[in-house]
């Protein structure tokens, strides 16, 4: 009983982990919205600015690719 409840809350942590995870461009959002705040007035406000938004947008327009780069498709194959 015990180590099958332990199982279950490890999944349910992990799951959280997950939801939370943030892409390359928002996390490079939150960096230049972090930055511009130390600049301006030395603190750090913990909620999203507006460049984390935009990184976030752009992370679920392009699934997560980061900006700058782009993805290929794979080779076309041919049948004989």
């Amino acid at each position: 009983m015990l180590k099958s409840l332990l199982g279950a809350a490890a999944a349910l942590s992990m799951l959280g982990v997950v939801a939370c995870s943030q892409g390359p461009n928002e996390e490079a959002g939150e960096n230049t919205d972090t930055a511009a705040e130390q600049a301006t007035t030395g603190t750090t406000d913990l909620g999203q600015g507006p460049a984390e938004e935009a990184g976030e947008s752009l992370d679920a327009q392009t699934g997560g690719t980061p900006a700058g780069e782009t993805t290929t498709p794979p080779p076309a194959t041919t049948t004989p």
